[in-house]
């Protein structure tokens, strides 16, 4: 097999340990560029974790995919952690946060569920970002005040156990815009972000 990202073979030039044992879709290399940084904290009370630092390789990586629709790419942000995360989530379904209307027209394809499917568990798109939003010319405190963005896509019937996600944390925005959509007294719900920006705190 190929990596994904280089197309070098799998295993070739390394040793016994790395052939027999690297289960993953890109080869020791280019998954070293990966910051791996599993976190566990809380969002707002709920419970969350991500995988990596938003840097590096994951970086590269989420950028070719998003902005270049390189798809073949989709199963490398969650390969290492599909067993994990299948078990640990068992019996929930993953509420993906939106993207604006206008980017899914640049894109031409919805990139959260293809990032999650790996997890092997059920994928709803249940949220609209109601107004354009490039949170990349906002300040952090106009980020961090974009929550009413979100909103529930009307008729909409979520079983009880969910998991938020979303590529990148940053400042939390557009979780709490989620959560803020919906009844925590009828719903678990847990949080999880494939990687971090290194300075966010929570």
């Amino acid at each position: 097999m190929r990596c994904l990202m280089c197309g070098n073979e799998i295993g070739e030039g390394k040793n016994l340990q790395e052939l027999f044992y690297h289960d993953d879709v890109l080869c020791v290399s280019c998954r070293n560029t990966w910051k791996k940084n599993q976190k566990h904290f809380r969002l707002d009370g709920i419970l969350a974790e991500s995988l990596w630092d938003y840097q590096g390789g994951f970086r590269d990586a989420l950028l070719q995919y998003k902005e270049c629709g390189d798809e073949a790419l989709k199963p490398v942000f969650l390969y290492p952690y599909r067993k994990y995360l299948k078990k640990k989530y068992r019996g929930y379904t993953i509420l993906c946060m939106p993207s604006t209307m206008e980017k899914m027209e640049q894109r031409g394809f919805s990139h959260l569920p293809g990032m999650l499917e790996e997890a092997g568990l059920p994928i709803l798109e249940p949220f609209l970002k109601c107004r354009p939003i490039d949170q990349k010319k906002k300040s952090r405190t106009e980020r961090l005040d974009l929550s009413h963005a979100i909103v529930l896509k009307p008729g909409m019937k979520l079983p009880e156990k969910l998991l938020l996600a979303d590529d990148v944390l940053t400042t939390g925005s557009t979780m709490r815009g989620a959560l803020s959509c919906l009844d925590q007294t009828h719903h678990m719900i847990r949080i999880f972000v494939f990687a971090r920006v290194p300075e966010t705190k929570f």
